[in-house]
């Protein structure tokens, strides 16, 4: 390599990631060498030890990168560099007027809402806790005038009203009624329900009003929005797709712009969303992606899960574009009976440049019952951990709806302990170790800890 930008696209286009070795010696000098000529092309990272490559430092969190850059820069002054890099990318502040404080939102904390309340309804007996997200107890006074007419109404107070807005909940009065033979229904009363839910936009807009009223509390509240929200710097991958030589591909596929820089990102990122619309050559992208990953070492044995009527399509198109590729497909009907066996065995026996496989294939086989119990297990310890805070706290209604989701979590983790299994038949046999899955939205709808 004749200049540093040039070793640092071969380091790569060669190994994944920028490494001092690889370009000390494609620039013909020693690593200390090598290391003053990248010189703010690539950054010391304080927390890894290793070198970074300025476009993935400059991105990402850098508000917790700039952390670290301070901390370190306080001892050794060659992270200096590092704090001046971040200082000047670090996204500019959204103003108060531009942030939207809602009422049970995350970043906001339950003592702050006990403040709030307790002030507008001059009650200090007012609690707010938040023992698991999406889930708020509001405890109070619901019969005094300012709970039951200035910010709430007899039907429903202010307690109540403010526990509805915090987990999102529909605010709605309904009235019991007796029908024949002592059944019983609820039928809302559209007059009361208007009243509650006018006090619900008057308690919501005083809330937000309110919260950037005290020049300490809205420093703080603007502060811990800016790190949640406001601290994540995009990155461009444009550069590092124009590098990439794709060794292997077919002389009769070029990729467009956007496709190299969909596989760039790839290669750099462990997760990855590519949405793009129908005819934006996503299929080219996933297979030249997992073909990079795998040819850097990256991954071993990377799985595509397409849609059923997919399959023959897919692996055609990626034969087109690699034609010297291994490449193992499997339909539903390739995994039923003794064949889903032979299918773990020829995917853990080979080496398989991709399997294919289709979303019906793809669901036949279970993860292990040992990685289940794990999985479950971590969601129990985590509400378990919930539990002991809310009991050091001393909230007994808090402990009482924890316990209840431990209680459940465990009842799950039985059931998933007590399906029949067919022994040596699980994902981890195959060996698989990175997936693509296409229409990725069929699995959006993942279980969260909410009320």
């Amino acid at each position: 390599a004749d200049t540093p930008v040039e070793a640092i696209a071969l380091s790569l286009d060669q190994t994944g990631k920028v490494g001092l070795p690889t370009v000390a010696r494609l620039l013909g000098v020693d690593e200390a060498e090598a290391r003053e000529q990248l010189g703010t092309l690539v950054y010391d990272d304080p927390v890894t030890g290793e070198i970074v490559h300025a476009p993935e430092y400059l991105s990402g969190d850098v508000r917790t990168k700039l952390d670290a850059a301070q901390a370190a820069a306080a001892s050794d002054s060659r992270f200096q560099a590092n704090v001046d890099a971040l200082a000047a990318v670090l996204p500019e502040p959204i103003p108060i007027d531009q942030i939207e404080a809602r009422m049970g939102a995350v970043w906001i904390s339950p003592l702050i809402h006990q403040q709030f309340l307790a002030e507008i309804l001059q009650d200090r007996s007012v609690r707010v806790e938040n023992p698991l997200p999406g889930t708020w107890d509001v405890q109070g006074m619901k019969h005094t005038l300012r709970a039951t007419n200035e910010w709430g109404t007899s039907r429903r107070s202010a307690i109540e009203i403010a526990a509805a807005l915090m987990e999102q909940r529909p605010i709605e009065v309904k009235d019991r009624v007796e029908g024949p033979g002592g059944s019983v229904r609820y039928v809302l009363n559209p007059v009361e329900t208007t009243a509650a839910q006018e006090k619900a936009d008057a308690l919501s807009n005083r809330f937000r009003e309110w919260v950037w009223e005290e020049p300490a509390r809205a420093a703080a509240l603007s502060e811990r929005y800016q790190r949640q929200f406001n601290s994540i710097v995009l990155r461009d991958y444009t550069s590092a797709g124009e590098h990439l030589t794709l060794p292997g591909l077919s002389q009769s596929i070029a990729l467009r712009e956007h496709q190299r820089t969909a596989v760039a990102r790839m290669i750099s990122e462990p997760a990855v969303g590519l949405f793009h619309g129908v005819g934006a050559g996503k299929t080219l992208e996933m297979v030249v992606g997992a073909t990079e990953l795998k040819r850097l070492g990256l991954i071993d044995k990377p799985a595509v899960v397409v849609p059923n009527h997919m399959l023959e399509q897919f692996s055609r198109e990626w034969l087109q574009a690699y034609p010297h590729a291994r490449i193992l497909a499997a339909s539903t009907k390739d995994l039923t009976g003794d064949s889903r066996r032979l299918f773990v065995a020829r995917a853990a026996a080979n080496d398989w440049d991709a399997i294919v496989m289709t979303q019906g294939a793809f669901k036949t086989i279970g993860l292990s019952a040992d990685f289940e119990q794990r999985y479950i297990g971590r969601e129990v310890e985590s509400l378990k951990e919930n539990l002991e805070i809310a009991k050091e706290d001393g909230s007994t209604r808090s402990v009482k709806q924890i316990e209840k989701a431990v209680q459940r979590a465990e009842e799950r983790l039985k059931k998933s302990l007590d399906i029949p299994r067919d022994p040596g038949i699980s994902f981890e046999d195959t060996g698989i170790d990175y997936l693509v899955v296409d229409e990725a939205h069929m699995y959006k709808n993942l279980a969260t800890v909410s009320n």
